[in-house]
This record gives C-alpha cells, structure tokens and sequence, in this order.
C-alpha cells in the first residue's frame, strides 16, 4: 500500500474533509446515487459546526441529547421524521472525529 493511500486511511487528525476516507459506514453510503446528496448535506454540517452537545444541565428537558442544523433533536432518531437522514449521518460522522481526535492526543501526550 503506498504512503500517500495509508494517509487517507489513518491520518493523525480526523475533519469534515477527511473523514469519509476512514468510514467503512461512508463508504458504504456513498455508493448508491440518492445517498451522495445526504453525504454532501452530512459535510456541510460538519464543515459549519452544526453538530453540538446540548448538556444535561443546559437542557429543558433534563437529559443531554444532540442537535444539527436548525434545531433538529437527535436522540435514538431524529426530529426531522426521516428513518436515514443526513442529520444522523452528520452525527454519526461528528462522533466518528471527536473520538478520534480525542483517542491521538491522549496517544500523543503519553507518548512524549
């Protein structure tokens, strides 16, 4: 496998720009016409930090839960109606970077 591909693969920080390389969940959804469009909507969540953790203590209902784009409430399944829609996969995606990100710089500062 050359470099430049293993880089795509396993890169050191995960972003909106990057992060469809290292989905095998991405890859999949990619293939079929109708989900390049929800892909596409995803990122563009993603790029202008639509995705966001409302806390518990800051919530009216008394749980924590997940919003994206205009006030969409992801909590098992979204507010928008839709069974698959492109405001779960941006979460799903948001997950997929925040946690990787999280798991390098704990590698990172125990390493040094």
């Amino acid at each position: 496998m050359p470099q430049e591909e293993k880089e795509k693969i396993d890169p050191n920080e995960l972003t909106p720009k990057n992060v469809m390389y290292v989905s095998e969940h991405w890859k999949k959804i990619v293939i079929e016409k109708r989900d390049i469009e929800k892909g596409m909507k995803a990122l563009n969540f993603l790029e202008n930090n639509l995705v966001e953790y409302v806390k518990k203590e800051d919530s009216e209902i008394k749980k924590g839960y997940y919003t994206c784009g205009t006030n969409k409430i992801i909590d098992f399944k979204c507010s928008c109606g839709k069974e698959e829609c492109e405001h779960i996969l941006a979460l799903y995606l948001q997950l997929k970077i925040w946690n990787w990100n999280k798991k390098n710089l704990k590698t990172s500062i125990t390493t040094i």
